[in-house]
């Protein structure tokens, strides 16, 4: 899946310096820059890029509160917190990519802004693995599959590059699923993991994800997101 989809997975959030105390600001007009590795252990070569993420509307009815996030990679996505059961959905995505999206547009992406459940299940897919070996390079694989979430810290502080965020959450995610690559080898089974550090007043701080098989024509894949700066 190219670069610029791939990033579609990093939708939210960034220091608790901010008025918005919510783990998921949607004030208009809200800022993030991050900095996105993707690394593979097949070629180990590691591609670095910078990617800003905007707020640009923002909605409030009686559903919840609406708004959309417009990505430097050409991207828009849209969410709703829902008032009534407080949980966090996407609503829309309008993407650069004419790969598009194997996972539904519209899900529950958290149950609970507030985190008040300590594990839930979301549906994902696959996002940076690729086949690197003839006759399968430059395959990308299609899979969907549900990731386990669990929260295994709350309320610390977590510091990236000298600056200290407040009241953090840490959570890790694992999901197993498989895809094909060629009929006459049969599925081939893949592990993904999860890391997500989120602040509040700020959102998503630091993400990690492993996309991880044992086949030598893919190998595994690594992505990191860290935030740079943040403006109001």
């Amino acid at each position: 899946m190219p670069w610029h989809l791939s990033l579609f997975f990093l939708f939210f959030f960034v220091s608790s310096c901010n008025s918005e105390s919510t783990y998921f600001p949607h004030k208009q007009g809200l800022l993030w820059n991050y900095k996105i590795i993707f690394r593979s252990d097949y070629t180990g070569v590691e591609e670095s890029k910078r990617l800003s993420v905007t707020n640009v509307s923002l909605f409030k009815d009686k559903k919840g509160i609406a708004y959309s996030k417009v990505f430097s990679n050409g991207n828009i996505v849209s969410f709703l917190k829902e008032k009534h059961n407080k949980s966090l959905l996407r609503t829309r995505a309008i993407l650069k990519s004419t790969n598009g999206l194997d996972e539904p547009v519209k899900k529950i992406l958290y149950p609970s802004t507030l985190f008040e459940k300590e594990k839930w299940k979301a549906i994902s897919q696959l996002f940076i693995t690729r086949g690197y070996q003839p006759p399968l390079r430059g395959f990308i694989p299609s899979a969907i599959f549900d990731i386990n979430y669990s929260i295994k810290k709350r309320d610390f502080t977590f510091e990236l590059q000298g600056r200290k965020f407040l009241n953090c959450i840490y959570i890790e995610g694992i999901g197993n699923s498989e895809f094909i690559a060629d009929t006459r080898s049969g599925p081939i089974p893949i592990e993904i993991k999860t890391k997500e550090w989120l602040c509040p007043g700020v959102g998503l701080v630091k993400e990690e994800r492993t996309e991880s098989t044992n086949a030598s024509a893919f190998g595994n894949m690594f992505y990191k997101a860290e935030l740079i700066d943040f403006k109001d």
